[in-house]
């Protein structure tokens, strides 16, 4: 209880550690010359203690209120670009409205939310973007207030429209149509991008000389990586990235792209117990080339931040983190790599656990399912499954079809044995991914648990030849070990091993040590 109590303390300071101990040793100190100095009597001794920890408490209400997050005026949607049903596809028009989109997040900075059209891309409805009840719905459900919708009406001009709503009462604020031509993407960004902010007393600074021109080749790449890069064609992506560095490369964005598509491809790799130490080096190449050529932007120094955590080298993390909260505090997958730091190092932000940090994502993104996740993840370890649950539940009400989301839902409803919601959940994932062999490996473990063995085995082996599975192996190996089927078991059990990921796999070692108990176990009755 005590100890509890003293933690409880300590999540409300926000000096480093060092200043803390500081502050302790001093203490002592004091203590030690009122026992031993004739100078320092018992009225001096609790004057400059009271002194100490007055000062104490002001220096850490001051972190408090500088690191604090600032109150937002305003949360603005700004929902992805409609092309009307006889206009094809156009560069220019994406890239006017990404322009729009990264204006308005500089201007607004910490003062107000802005929810770029890339957070809802995969979830919303884009023929019903003409349906203001739709647009007003949806915001809701995401605490948006207002709306920027834009539609390509003439592909040969490339004429835009762009209209400004206020979502409650479904007021037009602010409207405009322009005529682009591909040398004018970065001027008329500004022009609409202030025209917009005009309502909220806002305004940006006029566009860097060296930004005044954006080459149409290497922007086209680099809009169809950013297209394969949400869709998890990571290769496609990287492909598309290079190609935008070699049409332009003083471009930062094109080195910065292919940057997060070498990190996806690495972190990939870690996952399958693969080296990724080539493209690592990789990332950290490109990333510090994005660095180089536009110190400003604050996903770059994200990235790094997240490279060095990937090599644990943590110092290092904390400094690219820092520096990207600095210059971008709006970037939500900032908060989910602070939390993957110790607790004293996100501290020194204003941050005191990782819940903050995970609330804060989902405060400036909420279509973010990352950030759910790791919030349901943080309430498990605290064996809160109702709150794990209601987070998910969250989610699943703005993007109803995210596999991710049903199958951490799906694996709660596992440990709780639910076994209706078990079976609508992974169906419902099945229904969506039919080969995701994750959602057959869990239905096979509620017929494995609930002892129907015949089901079970037909999901495991579905699993298996999706895409070999690897722990349906292992469970089928347990599932003929109890129908007394040695052979299969057996042979279920090497393939485990054999595709062992890495030194850390717990599941392949427990094979081998079950693949040895029943071959020791064969030899002695062998023997005997």
């Amino acid at each position: 209880m005590i100890g509890f109590k003293l933690m409880m303390i300590f999540n409300f300071l926000y000096l480093p550690p060092f200043s803390i101990a500081l502050f302790f040793s001093i203490i002592v100190i004091l203590f030690y010359l009122y026992f031993t100095s004739e100078l320092m009597n018992k009225k001096i001794l609790i004057g400059l203690i009271v002194g100490l920890i007055s000062i104490f408490i002001v220096i850490n209400i001051v972190l408090h209120i500088q690191n604090k997050p600032p109150e937002v005026k305003f949360r603005l949607t700004v929902f992805p670009l409609k092309h009307s049903a006889t206009v094809e596809k156009s560069w220019v028009g994406d890239a006017l409205w990404e322009t729009i989109n990264k204006n308005l997040q500089l201007a607004v900075n910490k003062q107000a939310v802005v929810i770029p059209a890339d957070y809802l891309s995969n979830i919303v409805n884009v023929d019903s973007l003409n349906d203001l009840s739709y647009i007003q719905r949806y915001n809701d459900q995401i605490n948006g207030e207002y709306a920027l919708l834009g539609e390509i009406e003439d592909n040969s001009t490339n004429k835009i429209s762009y209209r400004l709503f206020r979502t409650m009462d479904q007021v037009q604020l602010s409207q405009g149509t322009v005529e682009v031509k591909p040398e004018q993407v970065v001027e008329l960004g500004y022009e609409i991008t202030n025209a917009v902010l005009k309502y909220f007393d806002f305004s940006m600074e006029e566009p860097r000389p060296e930004i005044q021109f954006i080459p149409g080749q290497s922007y086209l790449s680099y809009l169809k990586a950013k297209e394969a890069l949400l869709r998890g064609d990571y290769s496609a992506a990287q492909q598309f990235a290079e190609q935008s560095i070699k049409s332009d490369s003083s471009w930062a964005d094109g080195y910065l792209m292919a940057g997060k598509c070498w990190f996806m491809k690495a972190v990939e790799l870690k996952k399958k117990g693969e080296s990724p130490v080539e493209p690592f080096e990789k990332v950290f190449e490109l990333l510090s080339q994005a660095a180089a050529l536009d110190s400003s932007r604050g996903e770059i120094f994200a990235y790094l931040g997240e490279y060095y955590i990937y090599r644990e080298r943590w110092s290092q993390a904390e400094q690219m983190l820092a520096k990207a909260y600095k210059l971008d505090p709006q970037f939500p997958r900032l908060y989910l790599s602070l939390s993957r730091l110790h607790q004293f190092r996100y501290r020194k932000l204003g941050f005191k656990d990782e819940k903050e940090l995970f609330t804060r994502a989902i405060f400036l993104n909420p279509c973010y399912a990352d950030a759910y996740l790791m919030l349901s993840d943080y309430y498990l370890f605290d064996n809160k499954r109702d709150d794990a649950i209601r987070v998910l539940e969250q989610y699943l009400k703005i993007n109803p079809n995210s596999v991710p989301v049903l199958m951490a839902l799906g694996k709660i409803y596992l440990v709780r044995n639910d076994i209706l919601k078990i079976i609508d959940v992974f169906n419902r994932v099945i229904e969506l991914a039919p080969n995701n062999s994750d959602a057959y490996y869990n239905l096979g473990i509620l017929y494995y648990n609930s002892e129907d063995y015949d089901n079970a085995e037909k999901f495991f082996k579905r699993a298996i030849a999706i895409d070999n599975h690897l722990n349906s192996h292992l469970y089928l190996a347990y599932l003929y070990e109890i129908q007394g089927d040695m052979e299969k078991a057996i042979y279920h059990l090497r393939m485990r091993i054999r595709y062992r990921k890495g030194l850390d796999d717990v599941f392949a070692e427990e094979a081998r040590k079950r693949l040895y108990d029943l071959m020791h176990h064969d030899n002695s009755d062998v023997n005997e």
